[in-house]
């Protein structure tokens, strides 16, 4: 099987919402570097926007006098910790939700034969198929770039060329990748390895100003607009 199109999809504000409360998210990171290095957190996270899981523990770790090795040999604990923090959370209620037209949308895509999906995610991988478990969308998408991957957002994008030679046993051109999200993170990352961007408001930070003035190829509020379906034949 040739595949025309790789399409990489986002997770948090993309495929789903939100559903409890914002801060049990922004706390996991706090509890996890207290787990698993000691170190104890009072600052805002939210200038942490936009960062991957491994690239903002290490910017925070690397101030706090952790050695990257050390850094490197405590991160599966402090993603560990980050899990079990979201699982403990998740005991009282639903803490993310599918997103409808989103779903969908993947639903018509995964009808296409000559189309292969995937994720893009500042995630590691064991919270992102949680997540998904957790919103009753265990399996949607098996291959995926995560969080614990790479460094930054832009260093995981550019693994998808031999992450996905060795998946889909083909070569994808930059031009045959299309990168789906609902951040500015998201159209920087597609831009960096020459993909098509599609930006989407339907996340905690999908301000359609912000998106639009990163000029992404197309911004739309919802997946199944008839612009996004046109340019996949759906």
């Amino acid at each position: 099987m040739n595949y025309s199109r790789l399409v990489l999809f986002d997770i948090d504000g993309t495929l789903l919402y939100h559903a409890g409360a914002e801060t049990r998210g922004i706390a996991r990171f706090a509890h996890a570097m207290k787990v698993a290095f000691g170190i104890s957190l009072d600052f805002d996270f939210r200038k942490y926007n936009g960062m991957i899981d491994r690239q903002m523990a290490w910017d925070i770790a690397k101030q706090e006098g952790v050695k990257r090795e050390q850094f490197l040999e405590k991160f599966p604990a402090y993603a560990e910790a980050m899990l079990s923090y979201l699982q403990e959370g998740a005991k009282d209620a639903p803490l993310y939700q599918p997103i409808p037209d989103a779903v969908d949308f993947v639903g018509l895509l995964k009808k296409q034969r000559d189309i292969a999906l995937g994720l893009i995610t500042g995630n590691v991988k064991r919270i992102a198929d949680w997540k998904l478990n957790h919103a009753g969308l265990a399996g949607i998408i098996s291959f995926g770039l995560y969080g614990d991957e790479a460094d930054d957002r832009n260093a995981l994008a550019h693994l998808v060329f031999e992450k996905a030679e060795k998946e889909f046993h083909q070569i994808f051109s930059p031009a045959g990748i299309v990168v789906i999200g609902d951040t500015v993170h998201d159209i920087r990352c597609g831009r960096a390895i020459g993909a098509m961007t599609i930006a989407v408001t339907t996340g905690y930070h999908g301000d359609r100003g912000a998106l639009q003035s990163e000029k992404p190829d197309l911004l739309v509020d919802s997946l199944l607009d008839k612009q996004v379906r046109d340019i996949f034949g759906v």
